[in-house]
């Protein structure tokens, strides 16, 4: 034994393993603190954190529906022919009576030029049944005078009664050639009007033949090709008037209903219309037109709704019309703190804690770089505003310009 130690083993053997376990806890501690450090979030500087309140906004009704062409003409073929050759094809603008396609006219060619020869004779049956009238009518005013001087003579006893029979004969043959002369004009003439009509008849017939354009317009379908035979009634082309669109929308019947504060939509009502191809315009336009009643098996009505000239409207594209009917409560965001994953919109809500989470929400329509939150976030909860495309779930914003939606 030592001299300088007096201090007994067993006691050695008991301070020996409470410094074992002194070190053992001071290195967990230390490795505590090193993963607490690590687990720790990330802090994200200079975002913008808003406080979302309810404010009043536009109470919208919104109905959808479709563009369409104020007028649209199908044409369709008159008469029974082959195509010979194809003018215009899908795309193209055309003028009023532009030439469309040509059919095979021979037949209808050789109608057309029996009518005019028939029109022709007929007019020359009416020259020379007037040149007749005018003769006969002189020759019945020179036997109607010669039979006058005889009736005088005969008054006079200056003419025998075998003479006097003779001039009054000659008069009755005259006035009868005469009343003949003019039934004879009155029925070239009525052949000579039967004529002019069959040969517009055939002039019209033959014009079946030239399909054409019945405005001014672009074509929208082509469905016949050189070498088409074609039938009456068989739908060659579709043709939609350009620069006047409508949107025939589709309303709930309770549109026809006034309420406290929002009016009944007729015609004349203001609309705001937004379409799918065009996301970035607004149109402003009226209602032109009002169905009075509501459909009894769908309880909808339609309106339709007069869009202003521009050349990026088509018809046929999809779009929305709304109708401001008062004001209601919502929340309102700008639509840049809306972030999407996948097909989920969401936005990053900012807890007590300042850290952010990202929360699936339920949102309306943009509207002049706003939009309304439906669901997802309430009144009083603050978001970040501007997130861009940082990845911001499970951080902590600090440093945050806050201010109220």
């Amino acid at each position: 034994m030592r001299t300088g130690d007096k201090t007994a083993p067993g006691k050695r053997r008991v301070w020996g393993a409470w410094a074992a376990l002194g070190i053992l806890v001071a290195t967990a501690g230390c490795g505590g603190e090193k993963a607490a450090r690590t687990e720790a979030p990330e802090t994200v500087q200079g975002l913008r954190v808003e406080t979302a309140q309810l404010q009043n906004v536009p109470n919208l009704l919104e109905a959808p529906g479709t563009v369409i062409a104020t007028a649209t003409a199908e044409i369709a073929a008159r008469t029974t022919g082959t195509v010979l050759r194809v003018e215009a094809k899908e795309g193209d603008l055309v003028k009023a009576g532009q030439l469309l396609a040509q059919l095979d006219e021979q037949e209808l060619a050789a109608r057309r030029s029996a009518a005019q020869a028939g029109m022709q004779q007929a007019s020359a049956g009416v020259t020379e049944a007037t040149r007749g009238l005018s003769m006969a009518q002189a020759q019945a005013d020179i036997a109607k005078k010669t039979y006058d001087r005889y009736v005088y003579l005969k008054q006079q006893k200056s003419v025998s009664p075998q003479e006097f029979d003779e001039a009054e004969a000659k008069n009755q043959a005259a006035q009868a050639a005469l009343e003949q002369a003019k039934a004879r004009l009155q029925q070239v003439e009525a052949g000579k009007t039967q004529a002019e009509a069959e040969a517009r008849a055939a002039e019209e017939v033959a014009s079946y033949a030239r399909i054409r354009a019945p405005f001014e317009g672009k074509v929208v379908r082509r469905l016949v090709e050189p070498g088409t035979v074609v039938m009456p009634g068989m739908q060659l082309f579709v043709i939609e008037k350009t620069g006047t669109y409508q949107l025939d929308a589709t309303l709930p019947a309770e549109a026809l209903v006034a309420g406290p504060d929002a009016p009944a939509v007729k015609r004349g009502a203001t609309a705001e219309v937004r379409l799918d191809a065009l996301p970035e315009r607004t149109f402003t336009g009226k209602v032109a037109e009002m169905e009075a009643g509501a459909d009894p098996g769908t309880h909808t009505v339609h309106a339709r709704i007069d869009l202003p000239k521009d050349t990026g409207i088509q018809s046929g594209m999809f779009g929305r019309a709304m109708f401001q009917r008062g004001e209601r409560k919502a929340i309102v965001v700008k639509s840049e703190a809306i972030v999407e994953h996948g097909q989920l919109r969401g936005i990053f809500a900012v807890d007590a804690s300042g850290i952010a989470q990202w929360r699936v929400i339920s949102a309306g329509q943009p509207r002049d770089g706003k939009t309304e939150i439906l669901s997802g976030l309430g009144d009083g909860e603050k978001y970040v505003a501007d997130p861009g495309e940082r990845e911001l779930d499970g951080k902590r914003i600090a440093g945050g310009r806050e201010k109220s939606s």
